[in-house]
């Protein structure tokens, strides 16, 4: 038979599944982390406009369709150069592994189909169907009390920030084990820091009086030289 010509086994084909999607989830923890670092300032600014702006802390979490911060400036879909760029790193790293200790080819296939899908799912489409009303999980009773606590501690990621102005809290999206593992695990809400939140905005030059539509701020926002304005202060 074919699968053994090409020497696959069902144990094989499953440990390949299992291995790749733990490391898609280890590597979208710490890409995660790493947007929020500010170790590459560009990329962290990217990522920003969606938590500081799109749905910042006057803008509701939720809204009948997903307010993509990529619009006006290269993505592929909703997906930004700051997820992309290190993705594309991630995967090109993966396989010269995979090469160096003589994977298996077919093998190979799957591991970089998985580790291309899995962060697909959890990280564009589901992440931004928590951002979205009405979504069909809520509907499915095998799903839905999944779903809501997820959702809960994205909700948590994005109102957690630190008085330095970094967001310090559940990196994952579905799945929340490395967050437990690595001691960044949040489960409850804490009083939004704003002095964190205008270090922040500071930082990256992201003005909310310029979010004069969701559709066009993006491009603008981006684009603009940190520290060239300063941010707009409360009063």
């Amino acid at each position: 038979m074919i699968y053994e010509r090409l020497h696959v086994t069902f144990v094989g084909v499953v440990a390949t599944l299992v291995d790749s999607v733990v490391v898609a989830e280890f590597a979208g923890y710490w890409l995660h982390r790493l947007l929020h670092s500010d170790k590459f300032p560009s990329l962290s600014r990217g990522h920003l406009i969606h938590h500081f702006l799109i749905y910042g802390p006057r803008q509701p979490m939720r809204a009948g369709e997903y307010r993509d911060a990529t619009a006006n400036r290269f993505s592929v879909g909703n997906v930004g150069i700051e997820w992309l760029a290190p993705s594309a790193i991630i995967l090109l790293s993966c396989w010269g592994v995979m090469a160096l200790l003589g994977v298996p080819p077919v093998y190979q296939a799957l591991a970089l189909c998985t580790l291309l899908c899995w962060p697909i799912l959890m990280f564009s489409y589901l992440h931004d169907r928590m951002h979205t009303e009405n979504f069909w999980m809520t509907r499915v009773p095998l799903l839905r009390a999944w779903f809501l606590k997820a959702r809960r501690l994205h909700d948590i990621h994005h109102r957690s920030v630190d008085s330095e102005g970094f967001m310090d809290t559940n990196f994952g999206i579905g799945f929340y084990f490395f967050d437990r593992f690595f001691r960044t695990m949040a489960k409850r809400h804490r009083p939004f820091n704003w002095q964190g939140y205008q270090a922040a905005i500071g930082r990256y030059a992201l003005e909310e009086t310029e979010l004069l539509s969701l559709r066009g701020c993006s491009q603008a926002l981006f684009h603009k030289e940190p520290g060239s304005k300063t941010a707009s202060r409360m009063t």
